[in-house]
């Protein structure tokens, strides 16, 4: 008898012992890399520029939409994008940020274009840094970085397994993968924010289809401390359309 009770409690406690860092190992790999076979395999690692155009929704504090807002995104991976939104094409809004040479600006509608401040490139900076696709095609594999195996989440989240990533800066990233699709279903960090609030911010990707053999999520839903930033949903997009120069450039107001 104290030896079925032993066996039933020695088998209970196997349960609950957490993986081996080489389980861990393989268990983040084969996330990994399953994802990027979801999303196209060689198809995805392939993109080095994307363009697309679509439709965002902005959330104030109380929840209200902006309504709907045209936009044409421009980007070159892995770090330049020129970003131009608004309903009325000579009143665009349009960012433009070229990080290998350390260079951003902005055209607010009709009031000119300005160079980027310092707060606006520490933004964009944290964005390349936190970009899903920089995160499965580069920083993944950066020695640099540490991969922990989370197991799965909690809640909503339960069908989702997760792996984080902490760099030499202590910057967080956790990756939550569908078991399922095998699909990045979405992505957490943290941030602070120009007032110096740390933030913890979310990114959800669904709606997605195929585009030249690379899957590509349709709709995105930006969330700051569980507030509703903005939704952002893809209507065209083209992969590898050997992106001009000039379009990083100092842009010009539209005529």
């Amino acid at each position: 008898m104290r030896m079925k009770r032993f066996c039933l409690f020695l088998s209970i406690c196997l349960v609950f012992v957490p993986l081996a860092p080489c389980q861990d190992e393989e268990k983040i790999k084969a996330l990994f890399q399953g994802a990027i076979q979801a999303m196209g395999g060689d198809a995805y690692l392939g993109v080095i520029d994307r363009v697309s155009s679509g439709q965002r929704f902005y959330f104030n504090n109380q929840g209200d939409s902006s309504g709907i807002i045209k936009f044409s995104d421009y980007t070159r991976l892995p770090d330049k994008r020129r970003f131009e939104q608004g309903n009325k094409k000579n009143e665009l809004d349009i960012t433009v940020f070229n990080l290998e040479n350390n260079e951003g600006w902005l055209l607010e509608g009709q009031k000119g274009t300005r160079e980027a401040k310092p707060e606006e490139m520490k933004e964009f900076k944290e964005a390349v840094k936190h970009n899903i696709n920089n995160i499965f095609r580069f920083r993944f594999k950066d020695p640099a970085i540490k991969l922990f195996y989370l197991g799965a989440g909690e809640g909503k989240d339960l069908t989702l397994e997760m792996v984080q990533l902490l760099d030499p800066d202590n910057d967080e990233v956790t990756v939550y993968f569908d078991r399922i699709s095998k699909l990045p279903a979405k992505i957490e960090y943290y941030t602070i924010s120009n007032k110096g609030i740390r933030q913890h911010m979310v990114e959800e990707f669904s709606q997605w289809h195929e585009y030249q053999g690379v899957n590509t999520p349709l709709r995105i839903d930006s969330f700051a401390n569980g507030r509703r930033l903005f939704q952002h949903f893809i209507d065209k997009i083209s992969y590898n359309n050997n992106l001009s120069n000039s379009l990083f450039s100092k842009p010009a107001q539209p005529k």
